[in-house]
């Protein structure tokens, strides 16, 4: 078995992990198939970031985060620059929302 490289982080990784954190996420930083798990009113994403100042081509998902993104079934963002992060809240709020109101009736 072959040691495990280093994961590389997109330039803005950090920034957009804080505009998360400052727009009241729950924020982990994974070293895994995604780069952040978010979490926002009861709601949980995984989060893809990627560098929006790079051209498309130099943002391509590698092999190993294709075949992850192809296979899984939960919800996942990629996120390019802090205004994705507002979207995103923007989307998360509303789930909770509808989530919240369809508890109201539940037996």
């Amino acid at each position: 078995m072959q040691p495990r490289r280093a994961r590389r982080t997109d330039a803005n990784h950090s920034e957009i992990a804080v505009a998360f954190e400052k727009s009241g996420f729950s924020v982990h930083r994974t070293n895994g198939d995604w780069d952040l798990t978010v979490g926002y009113g009861g709601i949980t994403i995984l989060v893809e970031v990627k560098d929006g100042k790079k051209p498309p081509s130099a943002r391509k998902l590698t092999p190993r985060e294709a075949t992850f993104h192809a296979t899984w079934t939960g919800g996942i963002r990629l996120i390019t620059c802090v205004d994705d992060v507002l979207a995103a809240k923007q989307t998360m709020l509303a789930d909770a929302d509808a989530i919240r109101k369809a508890r109201l009736f539940t037996c």
